[in-house]
């Protein structure tokens, strides 16, 4: 409890280290990419694994700063494999959509997840929406719809990319909790996943990149990419840790907030580096489309608490009851 107490007090340098995490992870993978000329997404998301992987196995194993989670071998094959699978899936369709197409586009394909939230839900689950949530998909779809439409350096692979990684992410957000029967923070979940994504990348990596990379290598000179890709890797796994810190010292309306704020400063920071052109519409559907996402966020806050404040309301009644009852 003296820890909790005590880890809150940090809560806003979590918050601007967890900010500084995500803007530079996106930037730096760009930089790999665009200015480096290391053009080989498989490799950059398979040296990420790893790094996360040796990180989060000094975390939870020889510091022990975070709690190892144990899980059975059972669970980790049936359940844990799958989620490995698409997470892999994901990071790669990331990495491959900033390879062709500038960060502030991708940013803003990607606002598109709550609208595939809300659409896989209505599909595969039978789940229905209030009718503000189904009002707040119009900003978002129509605002990603008008900056793809006029974006300068459009990429079909990029464009494509990042709306199937978009898809993936809605996904696993719904598929998580269903397929996990314990809930495992970032740090665990890292630990356990990330060997398997490893292994799901390497025929990939030996089939599609390793000739052009051994064959490039020699042209880098001292230039040669292993810092940047560490670095690229111990700021992915930085990311996780310090998004496990924030979600346990601040609020949920807090950390969405932070997360609406993080999508903007990418956009910004990437396009005074990268100076890539933005059009006045394509700049209008990107502020369509994160205004929309903040909106599907404020109201998801507002029915949760909602909820909540119910549930309460029923458990107090429910107590009420059974006390009457003895009485």
């Amino acid at each position: 409890m003296e820890k909790e107490v005590v880890l809150k007090n940090y809560a806003p340098l979590f918050l601007a280290v967890w900010m500084l995490m995500n803007v530079s992870t996106v930037i730096l993978n760009k930089y790999i990419y665009q200015v480096f000329n290391f053009k080989y997404p498989f490799s950059l998301t398979g040296v990420h694994m790893a790094v996360c992987f040796i990180g989060a196995f000094i975390l939870l194993r020889v510091t022990k700063t975070f709690p190892m989670q144990p899980i059975s071998s059972n669970e980790i094959t049936r359940r844990i494999l799958p989620l490995s699978l698409l997470f892999c899936s994901n990071i790669i369709l990331g990495n491959i959509s900033l390879r062709w197409v500038p960060v502030s586009f991708m940013q803003t394909v990607k606002s598109s997840v709550p609208a595939f939230t809300v659409i896989l839900q209505i599909l595969f689950f039978n789940k229905t929406f209030s009718r503000r949530i189904y009002l707040s998909m119009i900003p978002i779809v129509g605002g990603v719809v008008v900056a793809s439409y006029t974006e300068v350096n459009y990429n079909h692979l990029g464009f494509w990319s990042a709306l199937l990684a978009s898809v993936i992410t809605a996904l696993i957000a719904i598929v998580s909790g269903m397929i996990l029967t314990q809930q495992l923070d970032p740090i665990n979940l890292l630990y356990y996943m990330a060997p398997f994504s490893f292994l799901t990348l390497l025929p990939f990596i030996i089939l599609f990149e390793y000739e052009d990379i051994t064959t490039q290598w020699e042209f880098y000179g001292e230039r040669q990419p292993v810092f940047l890709l560490i670095l690229s890797g111990v700021i992915a796994f930085l990311l996780n840790v310090f998004t496990f810190l924030v979600i346990k010292c601040t609020s949920a309306l807090t950390y969405t907030v932070a997360g609406n704020f993080k999508v903007v400063f990418s956009i910004i920071i990437s396009v005074a580096i990268f100076r890539n052109k933005v059009t006045i519409y394509n700049g209008l559907g990107c502020a369509i489309a994160i205004l929309g996402v903040m909106w599907y966020n404020q109201i998801k806050l507002e029915e949760n608490r909602a909820k909540e404040i119910g549930s309460f309301k029923e458990k107090e009644e429910k107590d009420t009851e059974e006390t009457e009852r003895k009485v």
